[in-house]
């Protein structure tokens, strides 16, 4: 018997209400492939579509790109954007807008195997680029029953199941009741059989029932460690690099300066980045993708110069300007701190940017690795 909407188990998996963990994000999808999502103050109401992606489209892109022909956007090229990407959203309309002004525009979106959303975005007047992660929202306590919780993973206070030692979605610490050790090694949280074995859970000793379990960190796992990172001001944890503390999952505050990326649309899309942060008065963090660490704070004034000479400081008068010097084959982006916010702009609107963005680049890169 023929399926007459067989996407359609794609789209009841993915309705419901998503956020960010900071709440700035919220997206609601709907069955009936309706997209309402709301960011920084700007809007989109409209449709999408699905696609689903596996190990076709992982090793074998330039096949699925015979078999979709041509596409009018680098998000439906039929690639994955990330190993755990299993859907791709595609979008009728990509523009986020606050009444008819265009502020952000989506360059990728998709769910991966985690159940997280994830929505890479441009900034239209900077040409800043942005990946919002979201997670659904909790269910109703009628839903939750019926639908219960994976094994390992608990129910925080404000509804979201989990598996981790922090909640996705408040940030809150797990709290376990209590813990059993198998056979097999396991410890974790109570359940009628290990999740690593199978076996029947056993009644845990007192001791194994309050003892943590001990992680041995390896060789491989020191050597990818960061090289710098904040320190948490409420537990004092060292190197932390994410949003939230890893220890106290109190909030790391960040002071970006300065921000390059580079956008290019071949199959699959290639992006780099490089982000100057303040850590202290004599120095800076330099994320470069993933990777972190320390430079001095004398190069803020050489970086200044950069975005003088290259006129990057007056981008307002820039932005309403089309430069063309990249076009469809991708852009340049270049960001700063003016003092009050961070300003800037892309090689859409400037072809300065690019010459700002090759001597920035090879600023930070001597800094890194002087």
């Amino acid at each position: 018997m023929e399926i007459q909407n067989p996407d359609y188990k794609y789209y009841k998996q993915l309705a419901g209400t998503w956020k960010s963990a900071d709440g700035t994000c919220v997206v609601t999808l709907t069955e009936t492939v309706g997209i309402n999502m709301e960011y920084g103050g700007a809007v989109l109401d409209g449709y999408y579509g699905v696609l689903p992606t596996g190990p076709l489209m992982a090793f074998n892109p330039q096949g699925m790109m015979g078999m979709m022909g041509m596409s009018g956007s680098s998000g439906d090229m039929g690639f994955q954007r990330d190993p755990n990407e299993d859907i791709q959203l595609k979008l009728g309309d990509r523009s986020l807008k606050k009444g008819d002004q265009i502020l952000y525009n989506i360059d990728f979106a998709w769910h991966d195997t985690e159940d997280r959303l994830h929505f890479d975005l441009s900034d239209v007047t900077t040409g800043g680029k942005t990946n919002v992660i979201l997670y659904r929202e909790s269910k109703s306590s009628a839903a939750a029953e019926t639908a219960g919780s994976k094994e390992g993973e608990v129910q925080c206070e404000c509804g979201q199941f989990f598996s981790g030692k922090f909640c996705p979605n408040c940030g809150k610490q797990r709290k376990d009741n209590s813990t059993f050790t198998c056979s097999c090694g396991y410890n974790g949280p109570v359940s009628n059989f290990c999740p690593e074995c199978g076996k029947p859970r056993i009644a845990a000793t007192p001791a194994a029932v309050t003892q943590p379990a001990v992680q041995e960190i390896s060789v491989d796992n020191k050597a990818s460690e960061p090289g710098a990172g904040w320190t948490c001001s409420r537990c004092g944890a060292k190197l932390q690099t994410g949003e939230t503390c890893t220890e106290c999952g109190a909030e790391i505050k960040k002071e970006m300066l300065f921000s390059i990326s580079s956008y290019k649309t071949t199959n699959p899309p290639q992006y780099d980045s490089i982000i100057v942060w303040k850590f202290s008065d004599t120095r800076l963090i330099l994320q470069q993708n993933e990777s972190f660490r320390f430079i001095p704070a004398t190069i803020i004034e050489p970086a200044m110069e950069i975005i003088r000479e290259n006129e990057i400081d007056k981008w307002e008068e820039y932005k309403g300007h089309i430069s063309g010097s990249i076009g469809m084959g991708g852009s340049l982006s270049v960001s700063y701190w003016d003092g009050e916010k961070m300003a800037g702009t892309s090689t859409d609107y400037m072809a300065g940017a690019a010459g700002a963005y090759y001597d920035l680049a090879a600023l930070f890169t001597a800094a890194r690795e002087g």
